[in-house]
């Protein structure tokens, strides 16, 4: 990812990511790659652009659930769509691993994002806790099963 790229997506919405902007420009790229070793990474391009990522793990620790992370869609490109095909892609690959939950965190006051997840059948499930970069923000869990919709 390009300088420019990694300051867009963390300066694009501060507070609606689980990681920290400073934090993560110093990974090296075995870092990076590492990242997901246990799961998948899905990318969505425009004309050879980047405009959408998102990663799926397995096992959570509360669960064993797949868990949905790192979902980012380039500010112009949000609204079409293309955070619900990300999402769609990892929920397929938890089904083809065998899991039949996939659950992703949600900070507070991200309505757009909870919008997205309840249009795919993502429903909150009442555990929320203290967001690790801010102690005034808070975050919290949906769920939704790995089946068909």
């Amino acid at each position: 990812m390009s300088r420019s790229s990694e300051e867009e997506q963390g300066a694009d919405a501060p507070g609606v990511f689980h990681g920290d902007l400073a934090e993560e420009r110093v990974y090296d790229e075995a870092r990076w790659r590492t990242w997901t070793e246990d799961g998948v990474k899905v990318a969505a391009f425009d004309a050879g652009v980047p405009v959408g990522v998102a990663a799926g793990r397995t096992p959570t620790e509360r669960t064993g659930a797949v868990e949905l992370f790192g979902m980012w869609v380039r500010p112009e490109a949000r609204g079409g769509r293309i955070a619900e095909r990300l999402a769609l892609e990892v929920v397929a690959w938890a089904r083809e691993a065998g899991r039949s939950q996939v659950e992703l965190w949600v900070v507070c006051g991200n309505d757009s994002a909870e919008r997205v997840c309840r249009r795919l059948g993502f429903e909150r499930t009442g555990a929320y806790e203290v967001h690790p970069h801010d102690p005034d923000l808070r975050k919290y869990v949906m769920t939704r099963g790995t089946g068909e919709r």
